[in-house]
């Protein structure tokens, strides 16, 4: 075989290779770019009565009703895509239905998730790149004024999942109940370190501490 013929047949091999590489890199890219992820919330421990104290706490459903709920209600949207930028936002009403005052705060809590590994293939949990946010109101109206925009519940939402450092508290006396407004966002910055590769899919399942103490005098 001639020197020419044999340069024609790698110039075309090697092009059938490079483009064989071209075509991995890109579907690599896709992967790295589109491999978000979503909350399978399968179980959900809500936690409402600490101490000696009797209280209610309900949430709003999409009709506009307010149900009560329990220590397995899921609250969370159950199809949320938990992707830079993402913000929920859910409505609380905890009330006094006992005769004792309290002050009480109010957290997401983490009770289940997967260990995932990341792009870089580094180890991670999805829940260390949410954060949370609430605002106390007086009224339903007052309450959704405080979220009436993703700007206004995107700044709410600064604490880390189930940290109560720095949370103010509210009050209720005998009878009174208060409006929550509870955001969850992963904030825009958040990048591919909390992003996955490989067969195991980040979860996080989300619940709500709503943690009632002795006023004090």
């Amino acid at each position: 075989m001639k020197s020419s013929a044999k340069q024609n047949i790698f110039k075309k091999f090697a092009l059938a290779l490079s483009l064989c590489l071209l075509l991995i890199w890109v579907m690599l890219g896709a992967g790295v770019s589109l491999a978000w992820f979503s909350d399978t919330s399968e179980e959900v421990t809500n936690i409402f009565h600490i101490a000696d104290f009797e209280l209610t706490v309900s949430h709003r459903t999409d009709d506009g009703k307010w149900e009560e709920i329990d220590g397995r209600t899921d609250i969370f949207d159950e199809n949320a895509l938990y992707e830079p930028g993402y913000v929920q936002v859910v409505y609380l009403k905890v009330e006094n239905t006992g005769d004792r005052a309290f002050d009480f705060h109010t957290a997401v809590s983490v009770t289940d998730f997967t260990v995932a590994t990341n792009v870089f293939g580094q180890k991670f949990w999805i829940h260390e790149y949410l954060r949370f946010g609430v605002a106390a109101a007086e009224s339903e109206a007052e309450m959704e004024e405080k979220v009436s925009s993703r700007e206004k519940a995107s700044k709410l939402a600064t604490m880390k999942l189930q940290n109560y450092d720095n949370l103010g508290v509210a009050s209720l006396e005998a009878g009174e109940c208060a409006y929550l407004a509870l955001v969850v966002r992963m904030p825009e910055e958040v990048g591919n370190e909390a992003n996955y590769r490989g067969d195991t899919v980040p979860r996080v399942d989300l619940g709500i501490i709503v943690k009632a103490d002795q006023q004090k005098n």
